[in-house]
């Protein structure tokens, strides 16, 4: 730890980031792991009238409505599998739902410097990394649907 100058103890800067890897129609992506608020299996949606933009459904979660947005029709790709999983995104207009591939998520910590640029403009992102020979884009799933 370090001490500052009136002797008290500072927890050093985290160096790292921890994202939570998933697919969408096959496409690898991530988010910071503090904007997601949970996956769980992925429950018939009920299609609602919206304006806005990629919401035209909503799920319900115990006693809870939540507002889907389609990443994948953003994204231009279906979703994949036959038991498909629901990442429950934290939004600053409140929790919506996310449908997402059959593959289960992984958490990943990533260093800081690792995280590149995006140049993709098709989401909002934060930046991106790479693994193996893939570019693995990071989702800022706060600013989704946005203008």
């Amino acid at each position: 730890m370090l001490r500052s100058a009136n002797g008290s103890h500072q927890k050093p800067a985290s160096r790292s980031c921890k994202l939570l890897v998933f697919s969408v129609g096959g496409r690898r992506l991530a988010a910071k792991t503090d904007e997601v608020a949970g996956i769980s299996v992925w429950k018939e949606s009920i299609p609602v009238p919206s304006r806005t933009p990629f919401i035209s459904a909503v799920i319900r979660q115990d006693q809870t409505i939540l507002p889907v947005f389609d990443l994948a029709e953003l994204l231009r790709v279906s979703v994949r599998g036959d038991c498909l999983l629901c990442l429950t995104a934290k939004h600053p207009r409140g929790t919506m739902a996310i449908c997402i591939d059959q593959e289960m998520p992984v958490l990943h910590t990533l260093d800081l410097a690792a995280i590149q640029t995006y140049r993709g403009e098709e989401f909002p992102s934060i930046g991106s990394f790479s693994s193996g020979l893939d570019e693995i884009p990071i989702l800022s799933l706060s600013k989704l649907g946005s203008a």
